[in-house]
């Protein structure tokens, strides 16, 4: 688990990727449950062995989203077409869950993409126990 999370971007670690009951979990969150032992700690640990993420992968994409907006107020975001979007309207749109705005449903799309790739880097440490 340890080598998983290390394997992580930084930015990453602490982006909520795994949920358990009624909470999501960040790597570094499941990481120190896995160290203390906990009950939750054991069900995180097989989560990331099963390569699931415990929720509805746009749940998890929302949760994201809106945790990465938040940390990124006074910031602007740009496409590559040159399109600048203010992270402020962005999170205002996501508070009024306006989730068939076209920017928010790409913003969405990548943030499962990026979910499933940090998820599947688990599979290279699986046989480590670590």
């Amino acid at each position: 688990m340890r080598r998983w999370v290390n394997s992580l971007p930084p930015a990453e670690r602490n982006l909520p990727l795994l949920h358990v009951g009624n909470a999501f979990y960040t790597p570094l969150q499941a990481l120190a449950e896995v160290e203390r032992g906990s009950p939750i700690g054991e069900e995180l640990q097989r989560l990331v062995e099963r390569g699931e993420f415990g929720t509805d992968l746009t749940k998890l994409a929302k949760a994201r989203l809106q945790m990465i907006l938040e940390q990124a107020k006074g910031y602007k975001i740009a496409s590559l077409s040159g399109k600048v979007y203010d992270t402020a309207e962005l999170a205002k749109k996501v508070q009024a869950e306006e989730w068939d705005d076209p920017t928010l449903k790409e913003l969405l799309a990548a943030e499962i993409r990026i979910a499933q790739h940090d998820l599947k880097l688990a599979e290279k440490f699986k046989s480590s126990g670590e």
